[in-house]
């Protein structure tokens, strides 16, 4: 144990101190400061967050901004414009026109009797060259190149030629440096059109290397047993993700995701899922198709979102803890992120946000957030008790307001109705394996369940460097098909408080505290062989996020759960954790 601890306080500061001050200044001079973002961008219009220049998600080493995640929309620039040289300047017809030329020069009279006999030199609206600024015989061996090109397919006189062929003696050697640098730059064009990617999409890719550990504690089992201390290793694991981002006319957005990793699921290793990380996807190591989704403005005010698979809420909806609520640069634990409500539904839906009221100077507003996710939409075999289908089977359906009282406070009131799914949300009290009651389970069958869930979220910055942020969500769950005797019903309750400090020691970083309750089984009813409701889980998580360059991030944390599956006699569990994340 004691050599597990030293170990992970190795881990955890050899990358904070172990680089000279000089490395430190040289990679971090040049890395943008977003964490001073004041809650204020709270009102930047919910429309434009969609063209989404993933000041990304995924460019990690960054403090991601309330406002650069309350979309949760990839933002990409405009597509691209294709990189042939166009020539959309207005056409100048007189040498008069270009202020930087001398009249006096003889190399300008030239010119002058070419340019307006042949009208072959286009130039800028102010009337001047944009050439080598530097020197005029640059900016006249371009005029004179442009001449050239023209008068090669026109006739022209044999005076009109030999002043020509004058200026080319004049101006050889400015023009060979012009004709190479237009050669060079005309065949990096050819290779880069030949060889990029697409026109209209972006490749944005993430990677998480995870190094984690149970430290200390046992397995947990429900009241009133107490199962032995847990043996586990020590494990180095990963998560790669590749975004294809596509926008057809610059405010949309097409993602298709595919994910590779093999994090270890800590709800297993422990016997419960308030041990989970937020990051512990495992695909055996295949690459599989995870996010898939459009997203687009209706209207200056509407906001469509269209999940065909890995569509939680949390995507489509602002979560309310801005500066933690990212699973590759926020909490480490999987509760820690945002209310769990926010996970019900995974599988394909619809989302509308509309903006109800708006003030931009002021920093306040009033959004509308519906939305509606089927885990099982893909399945269309009839099952009994029915969970499977879009519309006739297991499915959440949210609604959530908005409000921003002030440019640095905003809240959220969100309802969820639910059917045939889980309230816990892949976190909380788990693993009972015999008797229903658990956060998990709360009636024993979560196929017969249906539930209304409130939440209630806010984010509040007082200071620049300091933002509090919480929630808490209550669940009532209750039998609405398959009864047998009377209808079971449960309730299920969770909340937690996080306080993030950004830029704390150096630009960039972030010191995280996150301290509550996960989702616990208050109370049950006509629930055989539940056990005894008690609320007594605590969840305290502790992180500092380290920026080693734009690019790259280092997270070492600490997660433990005292009386977990809400349970005195099992030991607090102890989990360290050093996420690094890479973004590209």
């Amino acid at each position: 144990m004691a050599r597990s601890i030293a170990v992970w306080l190795g881990l955890a500061l050899a990358p904070a101190w172990g680089m000279s001050a000089a490395l430190a200044a040289n990679q971090l001079q040049d890395t943008p400061h977003t964490s001073d973002v004041s809650a204020s961008r709270f009102l930047d219009d919910d429309l434009q967050q969609v063209t989404h220049s993933v000041k990304s998600p995924l460019q990690v080493a960054q403090v991601p901004a309330v406002a650069d995640l309350e979309a949760q929309a990839p933002r990409l620039p405009a597509p691209a414009p294709s990189l042939r040289i166009q020539r959309t300047m207005p056409q100048v017809t007189s040498v008069n026109q270009l202020s930087d030329v001398r009249p006096t020069d003889w190399v300008y009279q030239a010119l002058a009797s070419l340019v307006e006999k042949y009208g072959c030199i286009a130039g800028y609206p102010d009337g001047t060259f944009r050439g080598n600024r530097a020197a005029t015989r640059f900016e006249m061996a371009a005029a004179l190149n442009a001449c050239l090109d023209v008068m090669s397919d026109r006739f022209a006189s044999k005076e009109d030629l030999a002043t020509l062929q004058r200026l080319a003696e004049e101006l050889s050697s400015e023009l060979a440096v012009i004709k190479g640098r237009v050669t060079n730059l005309e065949g990096r064009v050819a290779n880069l059109e030949a060889t990029r990617f697409a026109t209209t999409t972006k490749l944005r890719a993430s990677v998480i290397f995870n190094v984690s550990d149970v430290l200390t504690g046992t397995r947990s089992v429900p009241a009133p047993g107490r199962d032995p201390t847990i043996e586990d290793n020590p494990v180095a694991t990963y998560r790669a993700r590749l975004n294809f981002d596509t926008s057809f006319y610059g405010k949309d957005v097409l993602r298709v995701r595919i994910q590779a990793a093999n994090m270890p699921n800590y709800g297993t290793v422990t016997g419960t899922n308030m041990a989970r990380l937020s990051y512990d996807t495992n695909t055996g190591g295949q690459f599989t198709i995870d996010d898939l989704y459009y997203r687009t403005p209706l209207t200056n005010r509407l906001f469509l979102a269209f999940d065909a698979s890995a569509g939680n809420f949390d995507k489509n909806v602002f979560t309310f803890n801005p500066l933690l609520q990212s699973d590759e640069t926020g909490a480490i634990s999987r509760f820690g992120r945002f209310n769990p409500l926010y996970r019900f539904g995974g599988g394909a839906g619809l989302t509308l946000r509309y903006t109800l009221l708006e003030n931009k100077e002021r920093g306040t507003g009033l959004t509308l957030n519906l939305s509606y996710q089927a885990p099982n939409a893909a399945n269309p075999n009839r099952n009994t008790p029915s969970t499977n289908g879009l519309f006739d089977g297991a499915y959440a359906a949210l609604a959530q307001l908005d409000w921003r009282p002030a440019k640095n406070l905003a809240m959220g009131f969100t309802y969820v109705r639910s059917f045939g799914v889980s309230v816990a949300g892949g976190t909380g009290s788990s693993g009972f394996p015999v008797f229903p009651g658990s956060a998990a389970n709360p009636i024993g069958n979560n196929a017969n369940a249906a539930a209304d869930n409130f939440g209630f979220q806010f984010t509040y910055r007082p200071i620049q460097k300091f933002n509090i942020a919480g929630w808490v969500g209550y669940s009532n769950v209750y039998q609405v098909q398959g009864f047998t005797g009377p209808r079971r019903e449960a309730e299920v309750l969770n909340w937690a408080a996080t306080f993030a400090v950004p830029d704390i020691w150096r630009k960039g970083d972030v010191l995280g505290l996150i301290v509550g309750q996960p989702p616990q089984t208050i109370s049950v009813r006509n629930v055989p062989g539940a056990p005894g409701a008690t609320f007594n889980s605590y969840h305290i998580e502790g992180l500092y996020r380290i920026p080693i360059s734009r690019n790259i991030s280092i997270t070492p944390g600490l997660i433990a759960v005292v009386n977990s599956n809400s349970n005195s006699n099992n030991a607090p569990l102890l989990l360290g954790v050093v996420r690094t994340t890479f973004s590209f």
